[in-house]
Formats: structure tokens, sequence, C-alpha cells
């Protein structure tokens, strides 16, 4: 199914609260990937049962975990399921969850659904991603899929550089506002809110966590490898 881009839109988060109770020790997580609710508790570690038991998700009916963790070398970013082919060293660029860079197959329908909400929690480093709040609107179907899926071939490399630039622009004349997302905070945010990494000032361990509603891909219940930037 293919999901016609908005011609008007929002891009914004929400903060739910704190991450109470949560322990200090990232490094015990183990990342998953496309994960139930019961995989993630049973083999996610102590953050991964007390950002879920915050959540109170019992009773939704489609909820999919992802969560990654890495190590972070001063000036590198931890670039939540990053575009690979760019890689962490690439210009940070505001992109929509859940699958920056991927147009086509599962991972393109999942960017495309409109219906689906991500709640995230970012813990160690405290370089959390920034999120540029504010309405987008355009006068063509064109414009907005241009904008909302950038193609990732080399050739629309120009298209992408102009959706960065409006971007900016935008931010420093204040029709846009920059917000950075609280670290071990949950927060809230729909389809097509516009986040981008920080870059690191410290070394360190970085754990991100997010649990999607409304996201029909399989259920894969994955376990990812710890990635040293």
């Amino acid at each position: 199914m293919r999901f016609a881009a908005p011609l008007w839109h929002r891009s914004e988060v929400r903060v739910l609260g704190p991450l109470i109770h949560a322990p200090a020790e990232v490094e015990r997580e183990t990342p998953l990937f496309a994960a139930g609710l019961d995989f993630a508790r049973d083999q996610g570690g102590p953050l991964t049962r007390a950002f879920l038991e915050a959540l109170e998700l019992e009773g939704q009916e489609r909820v999919v975990v992802d969560s990654s963790l890495v190590w972070l070398a001063p000036g590198l970013a931890h670039g939540f399921q990053q575009d690979r082919a760019r890689g962490p060293r690439a210009p940070l660029r505001f992109v929509h969850q859940p699958f920056p860079g991927s147009p086509t197959g599962v991972r393109g329908e999942s960017n495309r659904n409109q219906a689906a909400w991500h709640r995230l929690c970012v813990l160690g480093l405290d370089c959390t991603p920034e999120v540029a709040v504010g309405e987008f609107a355009f006068a063509s179907p064109q414009q907005a899929e241009a904008f909302w899926f950038p193609s990732g071939q080399a050739e629309a490399r120009d298209e992408r550089d102009e959706r960065d630039e409006l971007i900016e622009r935008r931010l420093q004349a204040g029709s846009l506002n920059r917000v950075e997302v609280p670290l071990a905070t949950l927060v809230e945010y729909g389809w097509g809110t516009l986040l981008r990494p920080r870059p690191a000032s410290a070394s360190g361990f970085q754990f991100v966590i997010r649990a999607t509603s409304g996201d029909p891909r399989p259920i894969v219940n994955g376990r990812r490898n710890h990635a040293m930037l």
C-alpha cells in the first residue's frame, strides 16, 4: 500500500515524563530489532523493561520495539536507524522515522504509514536528537512527495540538499523551532516528525529505544550487535 504525502503536516513531539527508577548501566542492554513486547521484556535488559512498564502498552493491539546501543567517540552521532549508505560521518540531516533512507520494501511502507505512533527514550550520553517543530505546507503532491520521501539515488542529491536548506532557513527565521529530546525521558510523536542526531562531545555509551504502535511490519524478534562509532 502507498500512502499519499500530505500537503499540510505538523512536525511535533510531546514529553510524557521522565523514565523513573531506570538503572544507569546502559551497556547491560541487548539492542533489539522489530521485537514483540514479550520478547523485548525477556531479552532487552533492565532499561528496556523499565521503558515498556512506564508506557503501559498492555492492551494495544500492535507494538513493535526497536533499540540501538552504540559507543560514541567525540564528534560522532547516534543515527538511530541510520541510512547505512551514508554512515556516521556524513552530514547530519533531519529525517523522519522509523527507517530514514529506505524508500522501498517493508521499511519504505513503514516510513509511509501515517497511522503509526512512536514512543522514544534516549539514555547514556546527553547528545539526544533535536526535533524541528512546526508546520509544513506544499503547493502540490509532487512537492510534498519530494520533501517527505526524498530518493536515495545519487541523482536526487540536489533534491535532498534543497530540503535540508529549506529546514535550516526556517529554523533561522523562526518559523520552525529547534527542540532537543530530553535525556532519560519518554517522548511521543507521530508520522512525519523530523529528528536529527546530535554529535557527542565526549566518549561513552548511548542507548535509544523506541516502541511503535500501529506498524504492520512483521515481528522479527531480532537482536542487534553493539556498535562503536
